[in-house]
């Protein structure tokens, strides 16, 4: 049975609202211009909630309309189809037509070529209108007018000058004197003529060349003649071909210089300078001259003369130096030399003048004057100024100030940091010729410094009760000894007891706070009743394996039976029978266990098909065999829509797949 497939489509509306990745949709709505129609729509992209992210558009009765004419004719509203020569019958471009082989316009035709150059492909370019301004194109008939009747004037070194017509005229290029003018193709050669000289070089280290000039400039002759080779100087033969002759100076400012353009030697001596030797001329103010001998004139010093002795110049220099640390200074202006004394300051020594007030001065004699003080006596003995300075200070508790011309000496108050003066409270103290005593009870423990005693770190008061001690490091109380976090007893005791509710053994209770644990050899206990919270009883604690734990158990006296553990096939051991209504093997009973192994590993399901125990089946010990249904990604049962499926004895074929209306 063929199949039908229909995809969505729409009379009512262009673009659909909704179309997934891949759907097609056709619109036969008709086009407006706006409104999307005769469109064929597919979706492509990523699907939002079944809806594709673009609706593209892929054909449609919008597009071939387009192309229901012949090819090659240019129609209205449809696209350009050329003909089997790949041509079109015409073009048009807004105002412009290109038919057949002609292009028309309704005004001008402007090409704008950027500029560009056009190629013609050398071809003839007729038709062209007689130009009216400079940048318009000619014809041949202007261009040959032109040059018809274009003129231009020549002119030479001698003659008048002329005029030439381009069209008639015939320009004749004449060589004259030794010059021959050939045309040949539209050139003109205008070359040399030959004359008698040959060709080549004249003239040698020994020869100098002779030529021969005409009129024209042109040489007619060319020879050469022999030069003498030898230089004598000073009855030295010196040979010209190859040897230098060399003018040289000796120094000491003489120079020589040689100029090519006039072929002159120069000797030079250049003038005297400070740094260097030459000629110089002496000034006569300064020295005399006599046969050529230079000597220093009457007027010029060679030498000066202190109260102490001669000085001697050297080399012409005579120095006046001041001493500044002796406070003398020297400076020079022109020809005067002056020395300043400095004026006296604490740390330059110089010259100075004494106040009257304070000085004494008796034929320079100076002495202090008799107002100053001059020494000073204490308790102690005379005092020695130093630099004539006196420091009065303040011992401890007391102060000296001055004001003015005064000085005061004061004791001060004394206080908690500080050594002074004070008064005593008749309260407390007794004062007696300047010796300070307490009164009795003027003193409590609570003014005392140490007024409490320490035990372990619990501070106890002087006269004061306390009940709680802490901090203490250890304390033994008759044989019981308690150091740190160990209770003990002396070792000629060797049982410690707690006897909780006391005078009666069997009475009272012991709690401990905290994890037990007995480090003797035997623990016994004799209670009728014993009580672990503890899930689990740990037995064989220090066991460091299976074979180390073996025959660990629980044993019954009187009965003797046993249950232990065998290393040998890592299992527990009982000697007596086990009578119990139900066998579990890890929690479960023996029979649920054979049950849950099909259900869960036994029966294994394949494609489409699902094994299920548990739950609801469990409690009812069933296991269900059941179908999956089919998806996209695994295969299983499912039914089908009678109206897009026919089904008969199983067999499934699709009538007709509809994509709907929108």
């Amino acid at each position: 049975m063929a199949s039908i497939i229909r995809i969505k489509r729409s009379g009512t509306s262009g673009d659909p609202t909704t179309l997934a990745a891949g759907e097609l949709a056709y619109s036969y709505l008709a086009d407006n211009g706006s409104n999307g129609g005769d469109r064929l729509y597919i979706g492509t992209g990523t699907e939002i909630a079944g809806n594709a992210v673009n609706h593209e558009i892929i054909g449609g009765k919008f597009f071939t309309q387009m192309l229901d004419h012949t090819k090659g004719t240019l129609t209205p509203n449809s696209a350009i189809i050329v003909d089997a020569d790949s041509k079109i019958d015409r073009l048009l471009v807004d105002d412009l037509v290109l038919d057949g082989s002609t292009i028309s316009n309704t005004g001008e035709i402007t090409f704008d070529t950027n500029g560009n150059n056009i190629n013609i492909g050398n071809v003839r370019l007729y038709g062209v209108a007689t130009p009216i301004v400079d940048s318009d194109g000619v014809n041949k008939a202007y261009v040959d007018t032109q040059i018809a009747t274009n003129t231009f004037s020549i002119s030479a070194d001698s003659g008048s000058n002329d005029t030439f017509n381009t069209s008639t005229g015939v320009l004749n290029f004449q060589g004259l004197t030794g010059i021959t003018t050939t045309v040949t193709d539209d050139n003109i050669s205008i070359d040399l003529d030959d004359t008698a000289v040959t060709a080549g070089s004249y003239g040698s280290t020994t020869q100098i060349p002779t030529f021969t000039v005409d009129q024209q400039g042109r040489l007619t002759a060319a020879s050469v003649v022999n030069v003498a080779t030898t230089l004598t100087v000073n009855n030295d033969p010196i040979s010209i071909l190859d040897s230098d002759l060399t003018f040289a100076a000796t120094g000491n400012g003489f120079a020589v210089d040689y100029h090519t353009g006039t072929n002159t030697i120069t000797y030079s001596i250049d003038d005297a300078t400070t740094s260097s030797k030459g000629v110089a001329q002496f000034h006569d103010s300064d020295f005399a001259v006599a046969s050529g001998v230079v000597s220093l004139d009457g007027a010029v010093m060679k030498g000066a003369t202190t109260a102490s002795g001669d000085a001697t110049p050297s080399n012409h220099i005579l120095t006046f130096s001041g001493n500044a640390i002796q406070g003398l200074d020297a400076s020079a202006a022109g020809s005067t030399v002056t020395f300043t004394p400095r004026t006296a300051t604490y740390s330059q020594l110089g010259t100075a003048k004494f106040n009257s007030a304070d000085f004494v001065v008796n034929s320079g004699d100076v002495s202090i004057d008799s107002d100053f003080i001059r020494s000073i006596t204490t308790d102690t003995g005379a005092m020695t100024i130093d630099g004539h300075a006196i420091s009065i200070l303040g011992g401890e508790g007391i102060n000296v100030t001055h004001a003015g011309t005064s000085i005061e000496i004061a004791g001060e108050e004394a206080t908690a940091n500080n050594l002074g003066v004070a008064s005593f409270n008749d309260q407390d103290f007794d004062v007696t010729n300047g010796a300070v005593t307490l009164k009795a009870g003027s003193v409590a423990n609570a003014d005392l410094v140490n007024d409490d005693v320490t035990i372990g770190d619990t501070a106890v008061a002087l006269g004061a009760t306390h009940t709680d001690l802490t901090g203490l490091t250890g304390a033994t109380i008759d044989t019981i000894r308690i150091d740190g976090n160990k209770i003990s007893t002396n070792s000629s005791t060797p049982n410690l007891l707690l006897d909780p509710k006391g005078g009666d053994s069997a009475g009272g209770k012991v709690v401990i706070y905290g994890d037990l644990q007995v480090e003797g050899t035997t623990t016994t206990l004799n209670s009728t009743e014993v009580t672990i919270n503890d899930k689990v009883l740990v037995l064989a604690d220090s066991a460091a394996d299976a074979t180390a734990a073996n025959g660990a158990g629980i044993s019954i006296d009187g009965a003797n039976a046993t249950m232990t553990y065998s290393v040998a096939g890592d299992k527990w051991s009982f000697n007596k029978d086990i009578d119990t209504p139900e066998i579990y093997r890890n929690g479960v009973v023996l029979r649920e266990y054979i049950e849950d192994h099909l259900g869960n590993n036994f029966f294994a399901a394949g494609e489409g098909m699902d094994i299920t125990y548990g739950s609801d089946q469990d409690s009812d010990n069933t296991i269900l065999f059941s179908a999956e249904l089919a998806s996209y990604t695994n295969k299983g049962v499912a039914s089908f829509d009678s109206d897009q499926f026919t089904l008969t004895s199983g067999f499934v074929t699709v009538a007709t797949l509809d994509g709907g209306t929108y």
